[in-house]
C-alpha cells in the first residue's frame, strides 16, 4: 500500500524543482531580452552617429569641391593677368632695343665732332650771308619798282648793307657759370667728354629793323627773332638790349613777348615802335640783344650802323 505522505512530499519536491526551473527560464529570458535590447539601442546609437559622420563628410567634400573650383578660378585670372604682363614687357624690351639700335646707327653714321661743328658753322655763315643778299636783292627791286627808270650805268660793286647784322654768339651753361669742361675730368656731378668741349649752337638770335632806307622822323620797327635750330624747345629766361651811340651808351632788360619757342621753331621775343631821331644818326650806332635761357646758357649778337 503506497504512502500518501511519501507521495506529498514527492510531488511537493517536483513542484519546488519546477518553480526553480520556472525562475531560472524566467532569468534566462530577461537576460536575453535586455541584451537584445541594448545591441538594437547601440546599434541605433551607432548608426546615427555614423549618419551625422557621413552627412559631414559629404559636406566637407562638397565645401572642399567649390574651394577648389574658387582657387582654379582665381589661379586662372592670375595666370592670365602675369600672360598679359609677360607680353607687355616683351615689346617694351623690343622696342628699348630697336631704340637702342636706331641710337647706335646715328652715333655711327656721325664722324668727328669737331669736323661736324665746323661744318655746321659753315653752312650757317653761307646761310646766312644768302639770306642777306636775297633780302637785299628784293629791297631793291621794290626801290627799283618805285622808282622812275634811269639809265643802265656800268656795273659796279654791289652795295653794302646800312644795317649789317652779327653773328650769334652761344654762351653754354657750363662756361656761363665759370667752370671748364676738360676731357675725363667732372664738372659738379657730370662726366664730361670730348663732344661737351664744344656745345651745339642752338639757335640765332637775330636783330630786324625796318624800313632799310629810313631818315630823320620816319617811323621804324625793331624787333629781336630767336630761330630755334635744335631738336628741343628753348625758354628764355630775360633779354637784354644794350645801345652804343658813339660813346654814349645805355640800355638795360626789356620784356618778353614770348618766353618759349618749340623745336624747330621760330618767334619774335620783343618788337618796338619809334621814329628815327638825331641820336640814331650818331655814329658809329651799336645794338647789342642779350638773350638768357633758363638752362643757364645765353645767347648774343649784334646790330650796327
Amino acid at each position: 500500500m503506497v504512502d500518501h505522505r511519501e507521495l506529498k512530499r514527492e510531488v511537493a519536491v517536483l513542484r519546488s524543482k519546477l518553480r526553480r526551473y520556472q525562475v531560472y527560464l524566467a532569468s534566462a529570458l530577461a537576460v536575453i531580452g535586455l541584451s537584445l535590447l541594448a545591441s538594437v539601442a547601440v546599434l541605433v546609437f551607432y548608426g546615427r552617429g555614423l549618419e551625422r559622420q557621413v552627412v559631414g563628410l559629404r559636406d566637407e567634400l562638397t565645401g572642399f569641391a567649390e574651394d577648389s573650383t574658387t582657387r582654379s578660378k582665381a589661379l586662372t585670372l592670375d595666370l592670365t593677368r602675369q600672360q598679359a604682363e609677360l607680353a607687355a614687357l616683351e615689346k617694351a624690351a623690343r622696342d628699348d632695343l630697336l631704340a637702342i639700335q636706331e641710337a647706335h646707327r646715328k652715333l655711327a653714321s656721325i664722324g668727328d665732332p669737331d669736323t661736324e661743328l665746323s661744318r655746321l658753322h659753315e653752312a650757317n655763315a653761307a646761310l646766312w650771308s644768302a639770306l642777306a643778299d636775297q633780302r637785299q636783292d628784293l629791297l631793291s627791286a621794290f626801290d627799283r619798282k618805285a622808282a622812275p627808270p634811269v639809265p643802265r650805268a656800268s656795273p659796279q660793286a654791289p652795295p653794302v648793307p646800312r644795317f649789317r647784322l652779327g653773328e650769334t654768339d652761344f654762351m653754354d651753361p657750363v662756361r656761363a657759370s665759370g667752370e671748364e669742361a676738360l676731357d675725363g675730368f667732372v664738372v659738379g656731378e657730370q662726366k664730361v667728354h670730348r663732344g661737351s668741349q664744344a656745345p651745339t649752337q642752338p639757335g640765332h638770335l637775330v636783330i630786324e629793323l625796318d624800313p632799310e632806307s629810313i631818315g630823320l622822323g620816319d617811323s621804324y620797327e625793331l624787333a629781336v627773332r630767336l630761330v630755334n635750330r635744335s631738336n628741343r624747345a628753348l625758354s628764355a629766361g630775360s633779354l637784354r638790349l644794350d645801345w652804343s651811340f658813339g660813346d654814349r651808351k645805355t640800355g638795360g632788360p626789356v620784356p618778353l613777348d614770348v618766353s618759349r619757342v618749340d623745336a624747330n621753331g621760330s618767334a619774335v621775343l620783343f618788337q618796338l615802335s619809334g621814329r628815327w631821331t638825331p641820336s640814331h644818326e650818331t655814329g658809329p650806332v651799336e645794338l647789342k640783344a642779350t638773350l638768357t635761357l633758363d638752362d643757364g646758357g645765353s645767347l648774343t649778337n649784334t646790330l650796327s650802323w
